[in-house]
């Protein structure tokens, strides 16, 4: 029997809770491993001894991403993407600084500049290495830090009122999402238009 669209219906509150997956944590901190040693074999003045030394540094730096960003996400700041991605490289070379400071000779680092650069590199290598291995977890990450953000915020406003959420994608195109829904790659929004409570209208993207 298909099931009834559930418009008008009183919403009960169901905030969505990201779950860590082991798993892919402890594939993240191979990732950003391999990254490191990468970094030190190519920078002249950056010096990690060997895979151990290079996952206790990524230890280190995971440490104090989880600290940071969420905190200079809540800074307001003026060309906040730029000067928020300035702020992070820095912290991350922090990182890297303090992973030398701490560790027994696990990495040693030039200077401040030289661990702007290695975490310069590391990003990098870790974001095409995140890709190969699928191990990105940036949508759990980031709805984290909104959670975070939503609980801190002084103005926030909780009702019961039905609104509606607009979700954007910049440039895709309505046969790309079509092909998602049809191979299993956006299940929710398949749920929606199976049980007939949405329905996707086509459009038509313009060049960037």
């Amino acid at each position: 029997m298909r099931p009834q669209p559930e418009y008008g219906r009183r919403p009960s509150r169901g905030d969505v809770r990201p779950r860590i997956h082991p798993t892919r944590v402890i594939i993240s901190w191979v990732v950003a491993a391999l990254a490191i040693l990468a970094a030190g074999w190519l920078l002249p003045n950056l010096s990690v001894a060997g895979f151990a030394g290079a996952l206790l540094v990524a230890v280190v730096i995971a440490a104090v991403n989880a600290i940071v960003p969420p905190v200079l996400a809540a800074i307001r700041v003026p060309y906040t993407v730029a000067v928020t991605f300035l702020l992070v490289l820095a912290a991350d070379a922090g990182a890297l600084m303090i992973a030398d400071a701490v560790t027994e000779k696990a990495i040693e680092v030039g200077g401040f500049l030289d661990a702007l650069v290695a975490a310069l590199l590391i990003a990098a290598v870790t974001t095409i290495l995140d890709v190969v291995v699928g191990a990105n977890d940036d949508d759990a990450y980031s709805l984290r830090v909104t959670h975070r953000l939503a609980r801190r915020a002084k103005d926030r406003i909780e009702t019961d009122v039905p609104g509606i959420v607009y979700l954007e994608i910049d440039g895709l195109a309505f046969p790309v999402l079509q092909r998602a829904v049809r191979d299993g790659n956006a299940p929710e929004m398949a749920r929606w238009l199976t049980g007939g409570t949405h329905r996707m209208v086509e459009w038509e993207t313009d060049l960037s």
